[in-house]
């Protein structure tokens, strides 16, 4: 498989760096460019974040309908909308806050024009435009007010909880990850790793929340997950669910066909995803 992607790749002239393929057969990658080891990998880092929410809600230390809010309360320090306090762990996991704007860019934005280094300040001065629940935009503040729940749950910076609990178990070696100003993790973006480990992390849930032999988290997230669209989407009409980051970074995993692709690179988002239908139907 991972060599008919690699001629397609060529064929194409598609600016990729790594690919990486996990089938029964074992894990299979190889540089196509020169680059570091480690690449961003933006936004799939929210999977990373959503798998470690699962963790935390198999044993019961969350529930996805409690209010986030609540969870956050030692970080925050000035009034914000009452509206805020209706948003509940699922709304953000889904990205149905009832957010309008698309504020918090953080790939995009120049963090310099904030207004705040504090960056949950800066996201709960915009009220949810729409009731939460009722409508989706897709968002980094989600995720960066998930990671300070992971933190507030755990203890740790939800960077050291998500290496030692998650990216140990999938055996992969240290990554990178971006804080903000106070020191939390970004949680929406920021994950630097090889496209392996990004592999590895598809290839649980091919399996169900398994690997190598250790249950790490429940089939029932895992299906969750997918029917809630917690940051993995259907390729339609194949058996193929898919996450995206920015500059066409890419985890792609089937568990009809038994397998998990990921790759990073530079790409446009537009060559990107008719590149993954394409894979989808190898």
């Amino acid at each position: 498989m991972i060599q008919d992607i690699l001629r397609e790749i060529k064929r194409q002239s598609l600016h990729v760096y790594q690919v990486a393929v996990y089938t029964e057969q074992g894990l299979e990658t190889a540089q196509v460019q020169d680059a570091g080891s480690c690449q961003p990998i933006y936004s799939i880092t929210k999977v990373f974040v959503n798998t470690c929410i699962g963790m935390l809600a198999d044993v019961k230390s969350i529930r996805l309908d409690d209010n986030l809010l609540p969870y956050l309360q030692p970080y925050i320090r000035q009034d914000y909308p009452d509206v805020w306090n209706a948003v509940t762990i699922r709304q953000a996991l889904a990205h149905r806050m009832g957010l309008d704007d698309g504020i918090f860019d953080i790939d995009r934005d120049d963090p310099r024009a904030y207004p705040t280094q504090d960056y949950l300040a800066y996201i709960l001065q915009y009220p949810p435009k729409f009731q939460p629940g009722t409508h989706r935009k897709y968002t980094d503040c989600a995720h960066y007010l998930l990671s300070l729940l992971l933190e507030t749950v755990t203890g740790k910076p939800a960077d050291e909880y998500i290496c030692k609990n998650l990216l140990l178990p999938l055996q992969c070696p240290p990554t990178a990850w971006t804080r903000c100003p106070d020191n939390h993790t970004i949680g929406a973006t920021g994950a630097y790793m090889r496209a392996e480990d990004v592999a590895k992390l598809g290839w649980l849930y091919v399996n169900q929340g398994r690997y190598a032999g250790r249950q790490i988290l429940s089939p029932d997230w895992v299906q969750q997950m997918e029917r809630e669209r917690f940051d993995v989407y259907p390729i339609k009409n194949t058996s193929f669910f898919v996450k995206n980051g920015i500059y066409g970074q890419s985890l792609l995993y089937s568990r009809e066909k038994r397998i998990a692709i990921a790759w990073t690179g530079h790409e446009s988002d537009e060559k990107i995803q008719a590149f993954q239908r394409l894979c989808a139907c190898i």
